[in-house]
């Protein structure tokens, strides 16, 4: 045994170690609570909020609000926290699903074969392999043969041989070099590690994944919303404090320029009227802050992950839930998501027959028993207890469909093993005959008979054969063919039979992607086959339609074009064939330059950089710690169906926070419309701090509860895509908001102003009972209003028995109301009413129900 044979030796291994560094990957730095916590303070909204509270704190002087203060404390605090928490939580769990954990390999040192933890392997180590396991390192093979699986990592399903020899080139298609990642699929060898951890191909891929990306829609939107709010705000703050300076300067002085000349000399009464005309502007900006919004988000989002994960999704990030549901266009693979990644024998075709199942087979008579034969023997596979091993995903479905068969007592005398220029393997068996398992276009070139079912040979139909095979791989099947021969050198073989395999479209697929495309979102399906297999099955699952127009680009083709040529064309593109990892990114690149949102789904390493750059990623939870890594959602299941649902879940989220954003700016519009206009009417206080601590109350936490439960509804996959920077606040929206909220301010202005409403009251003789009923119609208005805004159709309780948590905080709301008329007392300045002032009061607010319905109808008919 030489030195090198002996291994490296502790000296060598830690000179090692401080050369090159060990094998352990430096994953992306995980963020603790407390870092997420301070970054998620970041959110445009809760940025609003805090300004909100810093002008509150800084302006308001002696007269500061502590109850609105706390108010909104409490909204940046909850929603940051439970924003915070469901996000760590998430990342805790993908830390458990991470498959492929530390590991160990069994390495030469001093002159022993020891196991060690993957992470201490250095280069120069002496590192044994056998099939079954994980290369865990980059290396040069020292002796040995082993076929290899780089699907992971190059995309390509076909098993590479690796042989030792010498080779300097770091290149995937080197057949002495081996990387970390793959997998052994047969053999065993030995090899020596030239490269570890960040510096091998699996590490640089790793690192750069941890490259930034863009904003997500979501936040995009908020940013928008949070500028829209603002400008509101102050725009009204501004006509509030004008419109009560006009009041206090000229109205109260009867329009007299002498009294009002006067009134502005008096600078100790000026200044206290200029303090509360600010005091008011201040109010009015605090009250405009949507503080419930960040909460109902973070609500609606963690409420719909918990769903999501019951249906083998796990989120990784909050807001991929709703960037799902903004996608433009998708990317996904074939093998695996779109199809069970398990190909399996569908049909054999004999010069006699087509048969499919072995039963069938069994009449063909000797060409069945030649077939039994190829399938023990011409083969990888190995059956341990019941369990298979070895071989490719070809050898073990065909070991499969024979597996219940027994095969005649044979000793195999020869092998010959399957090359890319040989196409063809072959075992030499005890009579003297070869069976011959390989390529078809080579095996038919090379047969001028054919077996037949009772031993006898006769000419073989070439024609007829060449066009079984052909139809069969037009419909995307697999074929090989199987022939025998006295010496396959001489390349005069006997033809037996075609094995037609069928990688199957996985159940519900087809329903998944009609769902996905019926909205609106371009599915275009990318893998390593060729172009007419890829053809094939993207257009058994409804992927592509030629009659529409759609086309598949073969990667030779993709190259050619430049980026303004793909643009043109990508519309149209269903299938890209013959793939390679940078022809992802590089669609990723050019869709997102056109402002598509872009869905990548992937599980290899090779995926990770196209998932990272994508909007939203989807990883396999089959696939690499990378991809997932790289990914913002993990389909646990693989199945391309969760795709669909993640969507739905998606576009109910942006739905939920539209219809909350438009109650509370409603309600938002009225409450400050009627502290202005009491100004004028003679009532400084319509509503006291207490009661609108219980309007805030409804307004945001009770009401982004009840509209975060909303559900998924089957018309939402009907409506297109928005677009990435559409404004949550449409113009529909704002004239919604605009039009609800006016009648809101002006019902509660004539009940408040009017002589009728007063009388009912007995507000002349104590003004008490008017006040509470003014409460309870505020109160129910906003109740009505939530009614209206959860719902886009005209029957305002459509689907409301799938939201049971939005009629129970309703009936909650009402029941509290009713018992603060009651029981409130000077706290609530309320008072009993009688069950007809109660009723009155309430079937007043009930109008914003007709007057939004008959605006539905108003918006239909034009």
């Amino acid at each position: 045994m030489t030195k090198k044979q002996k291994g490296l030796s502790a000296p060598e291994v830690e000179k090692s170690r401080n050369i090159y560094g060990d094998n352990s990957l430096r994953r992306e730095r995980t963020k603790g609570f407390f870092r997420k916590f301070f970054e998620n303070l970041g959110d445009p909204i809760i940025r609003i909020l805090m300004i909100a509270l810093g002008v509150q704190l800084l302006f308001t002087l002696g007269n500061v609000n502590y109850i609105e203060i706390f108010g909104i404390v409490a909204a940046i605090l909850i929603s940051t926290t439970v924003s915070t928490a469901s996000e760590y939580r998430s990342e805790r769990a993908f830390e458990k699903l991470e498959g492929d954990g530390e590991g160990v390999a069994r390495v030469l040192r001093c002159g022993e074969l020891c196991e060690i933890p993957v992470s201490d392997i250095v280069v120069g180590d002496i590192v044994y392999l056998s099939a079954g396991e994980k290369i865990p390192a980059d290396g040069t093979l020292i002796s040995g043969r082993i076929s290899v699986d780089q699907s992971a990592l190059n995309g390509e399903g076909a098993e590479v041989e690796k042989c030792a020899g010498s080779d300097s080139a770091w290149e995937l298609s080197s057949r002495h070099k081996v990387y970390r990642g793959s997998v052994i699929s047969d053999g065993s060898a030995v090899m020596e590690v030239g490269r570890v951890g960040v510096s091998t191909f699996y590490g640089m891929v790793a690192k750069d994944v941890q490259a930034e990306t863009r904003v997500s829609p979501l936040k995009l939107r908020l940013s928008k919303l949070a500028s829209q709010i603002s400008r509101i705000g102050y725009v009204v703050a501004l006509v509030v404090g004008l419109s009560y300076l006009f009041s206090a300067f000229v109205v109260d002085n009867g329009f007299d320029i002498g009294r009002i000349t006067a009134a502005l000399r008096d600078y100790k009464s000026t200044f206290s009227v200029l303090l509360h005309a600010l005091t008011l502007m201040i109010t009015v900006v605090v009250v405009a802050a949507p503080e419930g919004l960040p909460m109902m988000i973070t609500v609606v989002l963690s409420a719909n992950m918990k769903k999501m994960l019951a249906d083998n999704i796990l989120v990784k990030k909050l807001v991929g839930i709703e960037t799902a549901g903004s996608m433009n266009i998708l990317f996904t693979d074939k093998t695996g998501t779109i199809t069970r990644g398990r190909p399996e024998c569908e049909r054999i075709i004999t010069v006699d027959d087509s048969y499919r199942t072995v039963g069938a087979l069994k009449k063909s008579g000797a060409v069945y028993e030649c077939l039994v034969l190829s399938a023990r023997y011409n083969t990888e596979v190995i059956e341990l207890s019941g369990n298979i091993t070895g071989g490719n995903a070809t050898d073990r479905a065909i070991y499969n469909f024979f597996k219940e068969e027994k095969a005649p007592s044979a000793t195999v005398n020869k092998r010959v093993d399957f090359t890319s220029e040989r196409k063809y393997s072959a075992v030499l068996l005890s009579d003297g005959t070869y069976l011959i398992k390989g390529a078809p276009e080579f095996i038919l070139s090379a047969s001028a008979d054919a077996l037949t079912g009772d031993g006898t040979t006769r000419t073989l139909d070439r024609q007829k054969i060449y066009k079984e095979y052909y139809d069969a791989a037009g419909r995307g099947e697999r074929v090989i063919a199987v022939a025998m021969a006295t010496d396959p050198d001489e390349e005069l073989f006997t033809f037996i039979a075609l094995i037609v395999m069928k990688d199957k479209v996985r159940r519900g697929v087809r329903e998944a992607v009609a769902e996905v495309s019926r909205a609106g979102i371009q599915i275009v399906m990318i893998t390593g086959d060729g172009k007419e297999t890829a053809t094939a099955i993207a257009r058994e699952c409804g992927i592509m339609n030629p009659n529409a127009g759609h086309i598949a680009v073969g990667c030779d083709e993709l190259h050619d074009m430049t980026d303004d040529e793909i643009k043109a064309i990508l519309p149209r593109i269903r299938v890209i064939s013959r793939a390679l990892p940078q022809d992802k990114t590089r669609l990723v690149r050019l869709s997102q330059e056109l402002e598509l949102v872009v869905g990548m789904t992937g599980d290899g390493i090779n995926d990770a950089p196209s998932l990272k750059l994508a909007d939203i990623g989807f990883s396999m939870g089959s696939g690499t710690d990378i991809a997932k890594s790289a990914s913002d959602i993990v389909i646990l299941d693989n199945s391309f169906t969760a795709i669909d649902k993640t969507i739905l879940y998606g576009r109910t989220i942006f739905k939920s926070i539209r219809k909350f954003i438009t109650f509370q700016l409603i309600m938002n519009l009225a409450a400050c419309g009627v502290s202005l206009v009491g100004q004028f009417i003679g009532i400084d206080t319509p509503i006291t701090i207490i009661q609108m601590l219980w309007v805030n109350i409804i307004m945001d936490t009770l009401g982004g509860l009840a509209f975060a439960g909303e559900p998924p509804l089957d018309y939402y996959m009907k409506e297109k895509p928005k677009r990435r920077d559409e404004p949550i606040l449409t113009r529909e929206a704002l004239k919604h908001i605009f039009l609800t909220g006016a009648y809101t301010l002006i019902m509660c202005t004539v009940f408040l102003s009017s002589f009728v409403f007063r009388d009912i009251y007995g507000y002349y003789s104590s003004p008490d009972a008017f006040y509470t009923a003014f409460y309870a119609l505020f109160i129910f208005a906003g109740i009505f209003n939530c009614f209206s805004a959860r719902c886009e159709r005209l029957w305002i309780l459509s689907n409301i028995s799938k939201n049971r948590p939005f009629v129970f905080i309703m009936l909650a709301i009402s029941v509290i109301q009713i018992f603060m008329i009651y029981f409130g007392g000077a706290a609530f300045r309320c008072t009993p009413l009688t069950a007809r002032e109660l009723l009155f009061a309430i079937g007043v607010a009930f109008t914003v129900i007709p007057f939004d319905i008959a605006r539905r109808i108003a918006e239909k008919l034009k």
